[in-house]
């Protein structure tokens, strides 16, 4: 009996430890490293507080991620305890303060309910934010000028009831007709800008080290 207990105290206090901290011969499943700030997703996994939030900026802009273990939806991050502990000391990481920033960002987005609606309103910036990246990025091109375009169709028919006339009048464009032309010049645009940028950082690499460009190159 005392041997079943003890057994048994053991294995609680295991899971307690995995609950509160990563196993201690594990590793991240995204960096395959060491685990740096590490989070739990509500399956049990754990991940790199920076490498979860870089793979949901990567694989989702406006839902959850999904855990790159069990392909659940990773609706809530919780930090290891003794991030929150760090925090308050005086080698507090800035790296590890921002990251929690981001984690805790990513909580209010993804809570679900009124509340979660509310704090999406308030997230609202981060949103904005998140939209013009995703669609600045090249590998993606026009992903999201669907969604764009009909919210201008909206925005050009709640306009056309309102009592408002500010736009300027064309003889072949109405006001859907305008805000629909606008949201695929502003997707086009901000596709261009992406690309552009892609092939500043390009350049700016191959400056950096010009040896394997020309080894390329040959």
């Amino acid at each position: 009996m005392e041997e079943d207990s003890g057994t048994h105290t053991a294995a609680s206090s295991s899971s307690v430890s995995e609950r509160n901290g990563p196993p201690v011969d594990d590793c991240c499943p995204i960096c395959f490293g060491s685990f740096s700030a590490p989070c739990r997703g509500p399956c049990g996994h754990w991940y790199c507080g920076g490498c979860i939030i870089e793979y949901w900026n990567h694989v989702a802009a406006f839902r959850p991620c999904k855990c790159p273990m069990c392909s659940r939806l990773i609706t809530k991050l919780t930090p290891e305890a003794t991030l929150y502990q760090q925090q308050h000391d005086d080698n507090d990481d800035a790296g590890t303060r921002q990251i929690l920033r981001s984690v805790r960002q990513y909580n209010c987005l993804f809570v679900g309910g009124a509340c979660g609606f509310v704090l999406q309103v308030l997230q609202l910036p981060l949103f904005l934010k998140r939209l013009i990246q995703a669609m600045m990025d090249p590998d993606r091109p026009v992903a999201y000028l669907s969604r764009l375009r009909l919210v201008a169709v909206l925005l050009g028919a709640l306009y056309t009831l309102s009592p408002f006339d500010f736009l300027p009048r064309w003889r072949y464009l109405d006001a859907i007709d305008l805000f629909d032309c606008s949201a695929i010049a502003l997707s086009f645009g901000l596709y261009f800008v992406g690309l552009y940028s892609r092939r500043r950082r390009l350049r700016r690499l191959r400056q950096l080290d010009p040896a394997s460009h020309f080894e390329v190159d040959m």
